[in-house]
């Protein structure tokens, strides 16, 4: 039984310690996701570009002059 309570008493401790790391650093936290998801995107992008046909360059960059 002891072993049991100190168990629940390790995961709570755990829980609330886990919980204010996130606290106390969101904002680092929340820059560790946003990369995550960029390069899920990324990655994403590339494996999509790796089926469409190769484009020159020069057409890339008349591309980007037409959008601006």
């Amino acid at each position: 039984m002891n072993t049991q309570i100190e168990k629940e008493q390790m995961k709570s401790l755990i829980k609330e310690s886990i919980s204010e790391a996130f606290e106390q650093n969101r904002e680092y936290f929340g820059q560790i996701i946003e990369e995550i998801i960029e390069d899920k995107f990324f990655l994403k992008a590339l494996k999509e570009g790796e089926e469409t046909e190769l484009v020159s360059r020069e057409e890339i960059f008349n591309a980007l002059k037409n959008e601006t």
